[in-house]
């Protein structure tokens, strides 16, 4: 009789725990299998190899009496409006997104345009454009105002293979340039790796304020490639538009500025693959120290040691791949998680050796610690796992 409630103790236990594996395989790894893809708002796509060369004729050209002589003077009115300055964002691709380093590389044209009838009497009776490129747009700009426009957001310098400028006869002139530049953009990451992100650009003028130069928004500021794609995030929408910008590099003057930002959602399921479920694995086998015989304190204790200490070297291993903030994010909480339940385990089959020591001959004490371990840590690991894989919707 005493044999037949040995077993039947022992199948409890077995299935108890075999419960637990299997709602941590069906709640914890379903919801981000399930996930939905986020839906993509994107601007008017464009596949753009290289960059359009046609003017806006939005643009209205003032007459040319009502401007100074010198052609390094800016063109504004003489009523002391601002002079329009339209700014045009193709992006082609973003290579690199450095959540760490606070900053992300963008790559694509960045065309300006706006109006200076001066420049008219430069082409020949006839002609209606003349196109300046690379060294020869570098060498006529030199002499010529331009608004001077720029990504005030940039880390180190922009850098470009290809830069043309169009002068038209009526007066128009528009700068196209390829580039590939490092903006800074503020990253949280308290969510990795479920976390999302908000690229920012912002395009003003360098030297002209809101007085002089005034950019347009007309809701076609922002174009992308058919083939944009970011590498490890999903693109979630872009937008853009024109504000006003008071930079304290200049006082309190105003600048206008156009801002671009992009949405952006990381792509979670390497980390979760590569990182967290392994580890939950690994921290979830430890609950079968239960099935070592009480007796057997030692082996209890070296088989959860041993499988801690794989643990910690598999987060060194891995530890490069998340990112390095000075704060905890929802990843770091949830390995410290893995770790301190491994420890508790360690206190808890010596805290059962004891009662088993001290218990007394009938042993009903250790009996009711052993089942309250055997559903109360599955039990626990559930919900927290649950927890940690919800937050994929969020």
């Amino acid at each position: 009789m005493t044999g037949s409630k040995g077993l039947r103790r022992s199948l409890r236990r077995f299935f108890c725990v075999l419960l637990g594996l299997s709602l941590v395989c069906i709640l914890g790894l379903g919801p981000w299998n399930g996930q939905a893809a986020p839906q993509l708002n994107l601007p008017a796509a464009a596949d753009r190899s290289k960059p359009d060369t046609s003017a806006n004729a939005a643009l209205n050209c003032f007459p040319l009496d009502r401007l100074s002589k010198d052609r390094l003077a800016s063109p504004i009115l003489k009523r002391g409006e601002p002079l329009d300055v339209e700014v045009k964002l193709h992006v082609d691709e973003i290579p690199l997104i450095s959540s760490t380093d606070d900053q992300f590389k963008l790559e694509g044209f960045l065309d300006v345009a706006w109006c200076d009838p001066r420049l008219a009497e430069d082409l020949i009776a006839g002609v209606e454009e003349r196109v300046y490129a690379n060294e020869g747009a570098i060498d006529y700009l030199k002499g010529i105002w331009n608004p001077q426009i720029t990504f005030i957001n940039e880390i180190g310098e922009t850098v470009g293979d290809d830069l043309n400028l169009t002068i038209f006869n009526d007066g128009r002139a528009e700068i196209q340039r390829r580039f590939m530049v490092t903006l800074e953009s503020n990253f949280d990451v308290h969510r990795f790796p479920f976390d999302r992100q908000r690229l920012v650009g912002e395009i003003a003028s360098f030297a002209w304020d809101a007085r002089v130069v005034r950019l347009i928004d007309d809701g076609r500021n922002l174009t992308v490639s058919k083939a944009f794609g970011i590498p490890d995030w999903s693109v979630v929408g872009f937008s853009s538009k024109v504000i006003a910008y008071d930079d304290p590099d200049h006082g309190n003057d105003i600048f206008s500025m156009l801002k671009l930002e992009i949405d952006v959602a990381r792509k979670s399921d390497y980390y979760l693959y590569k990182i967290f479920v392994p580890l939950g694995i690994l921290s979830f086998t430890s609950i079968f120290f239960l099935a070592v015989p009480i007796s057997e304190i030692g082996d209890r204790i070296g088989f959860v040691s041993g499988l801690l200490f794989t643990t910690l070297a598999y987060q060194l291993i891995i530890a490069s791949s998340v990112p390095r903030v000075p704060y905890f994010t929802l990843g770091d909480t949830y390995t410290l998680f893995l770790f301190f339940f491994m420890v508790a385990e360690v206190f808890i089959a010596y805290g059962i050796s004891l009662v088993d020591r001290f218990g007394g001959e009938t042993k009903v004490l250790v009996n009711r610690v052993e089942l309250g371990c055997e559903i109360v840590l599955p039990l626990l690991f559930v919900l927290v796992n649950i927890y940690f894989y919800s937050q994929a919707h969020l």
